[in-house]
């Protein structure tokens, strides 16, 4: 039976799920999952990173993410030296949800470590020596503050602050460097970004198919691969989001509310919110219980 990591075991505090743990040198390490996010950065050495199907080569300067779930684990470490970061994407998701009207944010954090396990491909994220130089003070001063969290106040803040800069910056070099080999994953990323960025309006397939430079067939199938829902159904769920967060932080009109999500007919607001939260969108503002869920 391989070992299952609980969040339980790594992180301080329930309510902050973060923790950088530095490795020099990586050990081999057997097959192993966790119910949290792993993100990966190879500083020196190599090694061979594998799960149940198939296998790559690490280098320096790989960047690549774990999911929650997924069994892996290194061998053939040749005083490989990595960080990794530990954490619950839920720590930035609520109040850093702008973060997913990047591209980079949908190719690092999900369509990528989904396209590199069904496929056995290696589109792993790769820093030229200058991107990596210039991430590591921010690992080294991450890892410094998280490890003071339970001593020094301010720390949770700074550790926090450290990591969303990473997740930027490596946001950014991902959209703005892609790999040869990763354009579908930076079209199906593009097509993400877009519906988060635009929740106040239906978003029809036409303008996604311009936007990636697909056919409605082959973007249906590698948007449903990288997300398990098509695009509209994919939308309307983001939009639905977005009409909580409103609910949440306003006293706005449920008219309002459907009207600024791009629903123009209450009725049909009304049936997609309890499709998707399982309550109609009175129940939601009247029981606070459900909010953070």
């Amino acid at each position: 039976m391989n070992l299952k990591l609980l969040a339980s075991d790594y992180f301080y505090d329930p309510s902050f799920k973060m923790k950088v743990i530095e490795r020099d040198p990586e050990l081999p390490y057997p097959l192993h999952s966790h119910d949290f996010f792993e993100l990966v950065v190879i500083v020196s050495g190599k090694g061979t990173h594998f799960t149940e199907s198939n296998s790559f080569p690490l280098v320096p300067g790989n960047v690549f993410v774990i999911t929650p779930g997924l069994e892996h684990g290194y061998r053939d470490v040749q005083d490989l030296h990595l960080y990794n970061i530990l954490f619950d994407n839920k720590l930035f998701e609520e109040s850093f949800y702008d973060l997913r009207n990047m591209p980079g944010y949908h190719a690092l954090l999900r369509i990528e470590p989904n396209y590199r396990n069904d496929t056995g491909i290696s589109t792993l994220m790769q820093l030229t020596p200058a991107q990596l130089a210039e991430i590591l003070p921010l690992l080294e001063h991450m890892q410094l503050e998280a490890d003071s969290i339970e001593t020094d106040i301010g720390s949770q803040s700074q550790a926090f602050a450290y990591l969303i800069h990473l997740l930027v910056l490596l946001f950014r070099i991902y959209a703005e460097h892609p790999r040869k080999d990763n354009q579908t994953i930076m079209r199906i990323a593009d097509a993400l970004s877009y519906l988060e960025a635009h929740t106040d309006r239906p978003v029809n397939t036409k303008e996604l198919m311009e936007l990636t430079n697909m056919s409605a067939s082959t973007l249906n199938r590698h948007f449903q691969n990288a997300t398990g829902l098509s695009p509209v159904e994919f939308h309307i769920q983001r939009r639905i989001e977005q009409a909580c967060r409103l609910i949440r932080a306003s006293d706005l009109t449920m008219g309002d509310i459907s009207e600024a999500t791009g629903f123009n007919d209450a009725n049909y607001f009304s049936r997609q919110f309890r499709k998707v939260m399982g309550m109609s969108p009175r129940q939601y503002r009247n029981n606070r219980t459900f909010w953070y869920r």
